[in-house]
């Protein structure tokens, strides 16, 4: 079943939910800010009423996630892991299981015969749970499951509030988005009230930069390159290692390459240790990055999404650029 209002699909929810007694919390690979504040803000939820949660991260968190609260209780996948037990399997910003990295390698066959529901907010997501709540309008995965837990007349405790304000400050990049709306400047007030921490928040992700994250923004700013208003970058894993940033650093990058004037699509190739390459799309209004993400099994948003190339840098360029060049032809 697929809900996309949260308020319709509070009664079904609550139905799965209240028998289950051990929920397993998952997300995707390589999270974000979204990804971590929104699981662990279920998490603090799901305490609350009395449940054992689990919430296991697929690849290391982001630095800037390190101080919420109840941040030592994610674990952390490391393959071979045995997966914990548990009677369902709440995902949560992700559209489908295979994004979940190696946890979905080593046990999609366990994975598969667990009741599993969704939350998320992404355009390319087609409900693969038994039970699917997928609203592409919010703003954030953290927004949605705020408004679907109150719905359900459950406890946010200011520790989930808190998780939450992370998940809605770094993927409106603080309302910066196109898709920030009225909606999330509501659902932030209302996790204030609620007792989030806002100068926590805006600490962790605004004032706590690494050395090695602004050293790696400026040389990737060098490579850029531009042409009608596609821009892009290359990262190569040398300049990973020269640097010492660590692997969401990127991120600082890609938000700098999309704020140039004249900007109507850019991408970051990003190469990996184990040779694939990394893909982040950006774009204004009128160009579909999701759609071109999906041609390589990412997804995303429409002017924000991404996928993972099994090619090295050049095949990633020689195969990614062209497409953009042609959906930048198209839109004119």
């Amino acid at each position: 079943m697929i809900y996309t209002d949260y308020a319709a699909a509070a009664p079904a929810f609550a139905d799965l939910l209240n028998p289950a007694q051990r929920i397993l919390l998952l997300t995707h690979v390589n999270p974000d800010g979204d990804a971590i504040g929104s699981m662990l803000g279920v998490w603090h939820c799901l305490r609350a009423m009395g449940k054992t949660a689990i919430p296991l991260a697929s690849s290391a968190i982001p630095g800037y996630t390190s101080e919420l609260p109840g941040i030592e209780h994610v674990q952390v996948y490391s393959r071979g892991m045995p997966l914990p037990e548990a009677d369902l399997i709440w995902l949560v910003d992700t559209a489908t299981l295979d994004r979940i990295g190696q946890i979905y390698t080593d046990h999609h066959d366990t994975l598969a015969a667990r009741p599993l529901v969704i939350v998320d907010h992404h355009v390319t997501n087609e409900g693969g749970g038994n039970l699917n709540l997928i609203t592409p309008q919010s703003a954030s995965c953290a927004e949605l499951l705020f408004r679907l837990l109150r719905a359900m007349e459950l406890p946010v405790p200011p520790e989930a509030a808190t998780c939450f304000l992370m998940g809605v400050v770094t993927d409106t990049q603080s309302f910066q988005t196109s898709s920030s709306n009225p909606q999330s400047l509501r659902t932030t007030a209302d996790l204030l009230e609620a007792g989030a921490d806002n100068q926590a928040v805006v600490q962790a992700v605004y004032f706590s930069t690494p050395y090695s994250t602004i050293r790696l923004t400026g040389a990737v700013l060098e490579t850029l390159q531009h042409e009608d208003g596609l821009y892009w970058a290359v990262v190569p894993q040398a300049l990973m290692r020269e640097t010492g940033a660590a692997d969401e650093a990127t991120d600082e990058a890609t938000i700098r390459l999309q704020r140039v004037e004249g900007l109507r699509a850019a991408v970051l190739f990003k190469e990996r240790a184990d040779g694939t390459v990394k893909i982040s799309l950006r774009s204004k209004p009128g160009i579909d990055v999701a759609a071109i993400a999906k041609r390589w099994g990412g997804g995303g948003h429409t002017q924000a999404a991404g996928a993972t190339l099994h090619m090295n840098l050049d095949e990633a360029q020689q195969a990614v650029l062209p497409v953009l060049r042609e959906a930048l032809a198209h839109a004119q």
